[in-house]
């Protein structure tokens, strides 16, 4: 997060000066972005407040509106959501952290390069966008903005199915493909911009029907381990879901007294495919997105271990608990 508000700074002058002529729809996007991003912050500065532009033909200032002018401050010291990391954030940062993420990659795709070799960038942003939106969702800020945040996460839905398909695109290095999706993510930024000018849209304070579920893929840096499992356990697992790893093992515990014990080796992982037996009582095998640290314990669980369940996580349920290990010696006393 400090990161892109450094970069969104190091653009600032850039912001405030206009193009010539018309500019490109990427880069308009971009600067849009990035406007919206300062829309929110506690002190607006004039030259955001009114900004020269060559991006709305028919206007050469645009001005930030008067109702967001006056919503703004309380957004921004409105507390909704409590990270373990950053403290309590407020409703005003939850939606800069998605924008400002379109904001990075509008301007890193602006510059090409080699797709390949920014893949794992690529891919970084398009986590990190999944999880802002997720936080915007779960946070149930629809009505922000006066009840525009229903129709804005909407908008996002369709960002999140761009951002899988750029950076599948960037994958297989298909720079037509690649660029057409990238003017799918211009264009739905503008409009996501475009909503703050307008009057709220149908929707209206509530969420969209359907929410947008991720493509569930190995990305770079990553590992996909293939776990064996009861046909009772794969047949109510799903691509794209979030599980943790149950372990269950012997370990010696008080008094040099060897019991079994189950432990939580792994937490908040995501499935990337599931193979389902034809009968429950056959045998299902299940793919996890590991980190290289996470890909050696569940190694070392499928060797050491005499038992290990997953377990589902609800939806949007992205939290790290810390968790004691289980032993019925706890239990009954």
């Amino acid at each position: 997060m400090k990161r892109l508000i450094t970069l969104l700074m190091a653009a600032a002058a850039l912001a405030a000066r206009p193009a010539q002529a018309a500019a490109p729809e990427q880069a308009c996007a971009a600067q849009e972005m990035q406007l919206f991003y300062y829309y929110l912050s506690p002190t607006v500065e004039a030259n955001v407040k009114e900004r020269l532009t060559a991006c709305h033909p028919g206007k050469t200032v645009l001005k930030m509106p008067d109702w967001l002018q006056k919503d703004a401050p309380a957004m921004a010291e409105r507390k909704v959501w409590k990270d373990p990391e950053e403290g309590e954030l407020s409703e005003a940062a939850l939606w800069q952290t998605p924008v400002s993420i379109l904001y990075e990659f509008l301007s890193t795709a602006q510059k090409g390069g080699d797709l390949q070799a920014g893949l794992a960038g690529y891919d970084d942003m398009r986590l990190r966008f999944m999880m802002s939106v997720d936080r915007v969702y779960r946070a149930g800020l629809e009505s922000s903005f006066a009840g525009r945040g229903g129709p804005m996460l909407a908008v996002f839905n369709g960002l999140m199915r761009d951002f899988d398909e750029a950076t599948e695109a960037a994958s297989d290095a298909s720079r037509v493909k690649f660029d057409r999706k990238t003017a799918d993510i211009s264009r739905r930024s503008r409009d996501l911009f475009a909503q703050l000018f307008e009057a709220p849209r149908q929707g209206a304070g509530k969420k969209p029907a359907e929410k947008y579920s991720p493509e569930a893929r190995v990305l770079p840096g990553y590992r996909g381990v293939s776990l064996g499992l009861s046909g009772a356990q794969a047949k109510f697992l799903e691509k794209g879901d979030r599980v943790d790893m149950l372990v269950t093992f012997e370990a010696i515990m008080n008094g040099d007294i060897k019991e079994k014990v189950t432990a939580t080796i792994l937490q908040n992982v995501m499935v990337t495919g599931v193979k389902k037996p034809a009968a429950a009582g056959e045998s299902g095998v299940v793919q996890l997105l590991c980190n290289p640290n996470e890909a050696q314990y569940a190694a070392l669980s499928l060797a050491q271990g005499s038992g290990i369940h997953l377990v589902r996580r609800a939806p949007g349920d992205l939290e790290m608990r810390p968790m004691e290990i289980a032993s019925f010696r706890k239990l009954i006393k």
